[in-house]
């Protein structure tokens, strides 16, 4: 502080300062400054210290009993000396890192050895230090393996699941959500169209008896979201009746069910190019999904090497493809003739839109 003396202006330290943000005022111990230094006599002008024969002005009075400090708070010998040296170019890194806006440490290392810039005198960096505005405004999550490294054994030994929508248009039918549940050894998936996200459960169940029925194997594991569909109590029962352990991923993790989150993409993906390529309305979309699914699952897939189709993983039969047909091609359909006169046509002119 730099204060008033009978030998004119001083610099001196006041010791024991406590810094309080929501503080409006600096305030000043009298009985603190009386103990620690020596007395302090008020005046009608002032306020005084004495010490060692000596008196020099603490304060001028403002009124109502109030007196203003007559010191002034001076910037230390040593934030000179570090200003003065900023102003000369200080060669850290990190100080350099804050002038070019928290730059990564490639770019700064380029500008430094590529000579980018005119100016900077920085000696390489073998540690960067840790510096806390990139924390606070980088910082990202650690990304995620794209699939598990234990994958099942056996068919259904997991089953992942997943709920796409509420879709803008809906079917014909009023539908606006699919759910998917696909195996984890097979990649096979099935696909129910849906009014409400409340029909999940009862949709799983009906996957259950399907997917038992057709392989003589039982669903061990369903893999799923933390949404409310799966954690409703008549799905929790339905699991725990059958014996069926249910492993919720954390919230905000979509990555962590990512075999679902990957099969909804394609099947939508799919969906679309066959919708656009035909020009066919926007309520055929679940139509276009359940045929993307039936296809999907006649077709090799990555997500087991290629090697064969989920169809014939869980039959062990090659599928048929010689039937298939473009999604949206015209068909002439017949017309049984006890649905039609003598003179009626005998087929009428459609457009395949279903597997």
């Amino acid at each position: 502080m730099s204060m008033k003396t009978p030998r004119g202006m001083k610099k001196g330290v006041l010791t024991n300062v406590w810094h309080i943000p929501k503080l409006s005022r600096n305030l000043f111990s009298v009985g603190r400054f009386t103990k620690d230094v020596g007395p302090v006599i008020f005046e009608r002008d002032g306020c005084f210290a004495e010490k060692k024969g000596l008196k020099w002005q603490l304060g001028a009075r403002l009124g109502k009993g109030l007196f203003k400090l007559c010191m002034t708070p001076m910037m230390p010998d040593e934030a000179n000396a570090a200003s003065s040296k900023d102003r000369q170019g200080d060669t850290t890194s990190y100080l350099w890192h804050l002038r070019l806006g928290h730059i990564g440490h490639g770019g700064l290392d380029a500008i430094v050895k590529k000579g980018y810039g005119v100016g900077i005198n920085m000696a390489p960096v073998k540690q960067w230090e840790l510096c806390g505005g990139c924390s606070l405004g980088k910082q990202t999550r650690v990304s995620y393996m794209k699939s598990s490294p234990n994958r099942a054994k056996q068919v259904l030994e997991v089953v992942h699941s997943d709920v796409c929508g509420p879709m803008q248009t809906p079917t014909f039918g009023g539908k606006r959500y699919f759910v998917t549940f696909i195996d984890d050894k097979s990649h096979f998936c099935v696909v129910y169209l849906l009014r409400n996200k409340s029909e999940v459960a009862a949709k799983f169940a009906e996957f259950v008896v399907f997917a038992e029925t057709q392989t003589g194997k039982r669903v061990k594991t369903l893999r799923s979201d933390n949404g409310g569909e799966y954690t409703s109590s008549t799905m929790a029962k339905f699991c725990s009746d059958r014996g069926i352990v249910q492993k919720f991923t954390p919230p905000y993790t979509p990555q962590l069910n990512g075999v679902a989150e990957r099969m909804n993409r394609t099947l939508v993906e799919c969906a679309r190019c066959m919708l656009e390529h035909v020009g066919m309305p926007k309520p055929y979309w679940g139509e276009a999904v359940v045929t993307a699914t039936f296809l999907r699952n006649r077709c090799p897939t990555r997500a087991i090497n290629h090697d064969k189709s989920p169809h014939q993983v869980c039959t062990g039969k090659k599928p048929l493809l010689a039937n298939l047909k473009v999604f949206g091609c015209h068909a002439y359909v017949h017309v049984p003739k006890e649905k039609r006169t003598k003179f009626d046509a005998r087929s009428n002119w459609r457009a395949v839109a279903c597997w």
